[in-house]
């Protein structure tokens, strides 16, 4: 015996929860009042967030790192010309260069880079870094 279908109730409830609501046309005022105090804390979060030198931390792809500083611009130009769709930062960092890709706040992003590099790049790896707002990498 198959079971009763439940449509037929189901659009009954359905009917009669539309029509119990009351429609006026008429569009009704929600008014928020806020403490004083709430106003300037959130305002200064706003400004704090705005602030353009204000570093963050995010993921990058370490492809180099050497002492001799024509093999990192070697190795800088030949990235440029192979990668163009990239960001590529160096830094020295005593005794050594850094060549670094992107910018992520997504761990995720950052590997699927490491995955698109690693052929060029064998020993790309991610790494924690700072970077600022403008910096970052969709």
């Amino acid at each position: 015996m198959a079971a009763p279908s439940l449509l037929p109730y189901c659009r009954l409830v359905l009917s009669a929860v539309i029509l119990s609501f009351p429609f006026t046309g008429q569009a009704q005022q929600v008014v928020f009042r806020e403490e004083p105090a709430i106003t300037r804390m959130i305002n200064a979060y706003v400004q704090a967030n705005r602030d353009p030198q204000r570093l963050i931390d995010v993921w990058r792809v370490q492809i180099s790192a050497t002492v001799d500083r024509r093999q990192m611009e070697q190795t800088k130009s030949a990235f440029k010309s192979r990668y163009p769709g990239y960001t590529l930062t160096s830094s020295y960092d005593e005794p050594y260069y850094k060549l670094r890709v992107g910018a992520y706040v997504d761990k995720r992003k950052a590997q699927s880079t490491v995955y698109a590099l690693k052929a060029d790049y064998p020993g790309a790896y991610l790494t924690r870094d700072k970077a600022k707002l403008s910096e970052l990498t969709d």
